[in-house]
C-alpha cells in the first residue's frame, strides 16, 4: 500500500530540512578548514612581510571561535566527539524536565483565559458562521450533510430497544398525567370560548334537520317504542296515532331552545358541564374514578400496542422523507440555517449574543482543561526517546545554530586581529 500523502509529505519536509541542516553544517565546518589553512600559509609565510602576522593572527583567532561555537553548539545535542564531558549533551539529559518546563510554559503563557477570549474576538466568530451560512450553497450543503449523518444514525440504531424505550416512557408520563385536572381546565377554556352553547347550536339545528325530513319519522316511532319497551298492541296503536304530534312537538321544542339564548335547557347544560368542571378539580371520587380509568387504559394490550408503535411510525416517515430526492428534513435545515445566517448579518444583538457565549465557552473549556495540555506535551515529550528527542529539536533549530558557529568564525578572526593589532601598536 502506498504510503498516504500527508505522510509522504511529511517525510518530504523532514528530509528537506535535514538536507539544509547538513549544508549549514558543511559551511561551517568550510570555514573552519579554510581558516586552518590561512593560518597555516600566513604561518609559513610571517618572516616575508608584516602584513601575514595580521592574517596569522586573524586565522588562528577564527579557528578558536570556530572550534569553540562548534563545542558550544554539538553539547546541546550530544557529547562533542562522544566524550562525555561534564554538562554536555543537555537537551536529551534534560528531557523530562524540558517537557514539564515546555507543557507548564505553553500553560501559562499560551493558553490563559484572556488570551483565548481576545483571539475569538478579533476573530468575530459569529460574523464568519454568518457569512458562511448566508451563502446558499452552503445552507444547501449543510442540509444535506445533515439528512446525510442522519440517515446513516438511523441505520445504526437499535430499533427494538429505542422501541421499548419509548413505550415505557410514554406510558408512564401519561400515568403521571392529571387527566383531571387537564380535563377541568380545557372545559373552563370551552365555557370562556362559549363553545358548548356554539356545540349545543350544532347539534340542534342537525337535530331540527333531522325532525324535519319526514323518510325519518318511521324510525322515531320505532325508537319511541323500543325505549319503552312497548309490547301492548293497543298502546302502539295509540302510540302511532300520536307519532306526528310528538315530533311536531319535538321540533317545536328544538327550534324554541335553538332561539332562545336564555333558554332555562342553555342554562342547565352550561350548568351541568361547570359542575363538572368543578367535580374534576375538587371531587375526590371523580378524580379516583378517572385515575382508575386512566391506568386501565393503559394498561390494555391495545393503548400499549399502539404506543410501541409510534416509534415505528415514526422511523417510517422519516426514512421515506430521507430516502427522496429532496428530503424535507434537508430542505428544513437548509432554511433555518439560512435563516440564521441573515439573523447573524442584521442583528448586532444576536451576532453579540453568539460571540460572548463563545468566549464564556472557550473560558470555561480553559480553566476546565488547560492542565489537560500540559500534561498531553509532557506525555508525547516522553514516548520519545533521548536520541529522537535531540535528533527532532536538532532538525527544527539546527541550521540556525550553524549561523553562531559561522559568526564564531569570523567574529573570532575579527577580535583575533583587533587584538594583535593592538598589541603592535604599543
Amino acid at each position: 500500500m502506498p504510503p498516504a500523502p500527508a505522510l509522504l509529505e511529511a517525510h518530504q519536509t523532514e528530509q528537506l530540512k535535514r538536507d539544509r541542516l547538513r549544508t549549514m553544517q558543511w559551511v561551517a565546518v568550510g570555514l573552519l578548514v579554510a581558516a586552518a589553512l590561512l593560518f597555516a600559509l600566513a604561518r609559513s609565510q610571517r618572516a616575508s612581510h608584516p602584513a601575514w602576522g595580521y592574517l596569522e593572527a586573524f586565522a588562528e583567532a577564527s579557528m578558536v571561535g570556530a572550534i569553540a561555537d562548534w563545542f558550544a553548539v554539538v553539547a546541546l545535542f550530544r557529547h562533542p566527539l562522544g566524550i562525555p564531558i561534564w554538562h554536555t549533551a543537555i537537551i536529551p539529559n534534560s528531557k523530562d524536565s524540558i517537557g514539564q518546563s515546555l507543557g507548564s510554559f505553553v500553560e501559562n503563557h499560551f493558553i490563559t483565559e484572556q488570551g483565548i477570549a481576545e483571539r475569538i474576538a478579533q476573530a468575530d466568530p459569529a460574523e464568519l458562521l454568518g457569512a458562511w451560512l448566508r451563502n446558499p450553497l452552503h445552507a444547501q450543503q449543510l442540509g444535506q450533510s445533515s439528512a446525510g449523518i442522519a440517515k446513516q444514525l438511523l441505520s445504526m440504531l437499535n430499533h427494538e430497544q429505542l422501541r421499548e424505550l419509548v413505550r415505557s416512557k410514554a406510558t408512564d408520563y401519561l400515568g403521571q398525567l392529571n387527566l383531571s385536572s387537564v380535563a377541568a381546565d380545557s372545559i373552563d377554556a370551552l365555557i370562556a370560548d362559549g363553545k358548548p352553547q356554539e356545540l349545543l347550536d350544532f347539534v340542534l339545528d342537525k337535530g331540527a334537520d333531522y325532525l324535519a325530513d319526514e323518510s325519518h319519522h318511521a324510525a322515531i316511532g320505532d325508537f319511541a317504542l323500543n325505549a319503552f319497551h312497548i309490547e301492548n298492541r293497543l298502546v302502539k296503536a295509540g302510540l302511532v296515532l300520536y307519532e306526528a304530534r310528538m315530533i311536531r312537538s319535538l321540533q317545536e321544542f328544538v327550534v324554541a331552545v335553538r332561539a332562545d339564548p336564555q333558554h332555562p335547557v342553555r342554562a342547565r347544560l352550561s350548568g351541568w358541564i361547570a359542575d363538572s368542571a368543578l367535580h374534576l378539580k375538587n371531587d375526590a371520587d371523580w378524580q379516583d374514578t378517572v385515575r382508575q380509568y386512566q391506568r386501565q387504559a393503559l394498561a390494555s394490550d391495545k393503548v400499549q400496542a399502539m404506543l410501541g408503535e409510534a416509534w415505528d411510525t415514526l422511523v417510517e416517515r422519516l426514512q421515506a422523507d430521507l430516502d427522496s430526492e429532496q428530503p424535507v428534513l434537508a430542505r428544513t435545515i437548509a432554511s433555518i440555517a439560512a435563516n440564521t445566517g441573515k439573523v447573524l448579518g442584521s442583528d448586532a444583538t444576536a451576532k453579540a449574543w453568539l460571540n460572548d457565549t463563545i468566549v464564556a465557552g472557550s473560558s470555561s473549556l480553559v480553566r476546565r482543561y488547560r492542565g489537560e495540555v500540559g500534561a498531553f506535551i509532557e506525555s508525547r515529550l516522553a514516548l520519545w526517546s533521548k536520541d529522537e528527542m535531540s535528533d527532532r529539536i536538532e532538525l527544527a533549530i539546527g541550521r540556525d545554530l550553524q549561523f553562531i558557529r559561522i559568526n564564531g568564525t569570523v567574529v573570532g578572526g575579527l577580535a583575533g586581529l583587533l587584538i594583535y593589532a593592538v598589541s603592535h601598536a604599543w
